[in-house]
């Protein structure tokens, strides 16, 4: 099931990194996997390649299998949030506040300080860049070009559930 997460609430409650990303949520409510980046096929943008061909079959074999795949992990704890990340969440919550009554300097003013204080939340840099749209290209390739080798959604757990 997809989903709109304009206020970035979900994104919030799980530590997602980006969008899209994945949560396994089982009949009985317990994550089962969790902030993956879920685009099922490769994609390019210039140099910088993400994506994978494996991911939707690997989400059909948990629906036609259930527990018994060895796709689906034990249930899975959310993280805790820094103190740091915390606040960038408040600092984000006001920045969206003082967009929404049209008040851009002092938006702009609480997006950057939520970047700073959670610079891996690329919902932060990507809800700041959303408002300039013609500039968000270019600044998402800049911060992609930032990684070195650590990678732009943290690796998916092997095919065997590992």
């Amino acid at each position: 099931m997809g989903l709109v997460d304009p206020t970035h609430q979900i994104s919030a409650l799980y530590n997602l990194v980006n969008v899209p990303s994945a949560v396994w949520i089982d009949e009985q409510g317990r994550v089962r996997r969790i902030d993956e980046g879920t685009y099922a096929t490769v994609h390019r943008m210039g140099d910088f390649e993400f994506g994978r061909e494996d991911y939707a079959p690997m989400v059909a074999d948990w629906v036609a299998q259930g527990d018994a795949s060895p796709h689906v992990a034990e249930a899975v704890a959310l993280a805790p949030k820094s103190d740091n990340a915390a606040k960038a969440e408040a600092a984000f919550r006001l920045a969206g506040y003082f967009k929404s009554v049209e008040q851009s300097d002092k938006a702009e003013q609480y997006w950057r300080m939520a970047q700073e204080l959670n610079p891996d939340s690329w919902n932060y840099h990507r809800q700041d860049w959303a408002y300039t749209p013609e500039e968000a290209g270019a600044n998402w390739q800049k911060k992609v070009q930032t990684l070195g080798d650590k990678p732009y959604y943290k690796p998916i757990q092997g095919l065997d559930g590992s």
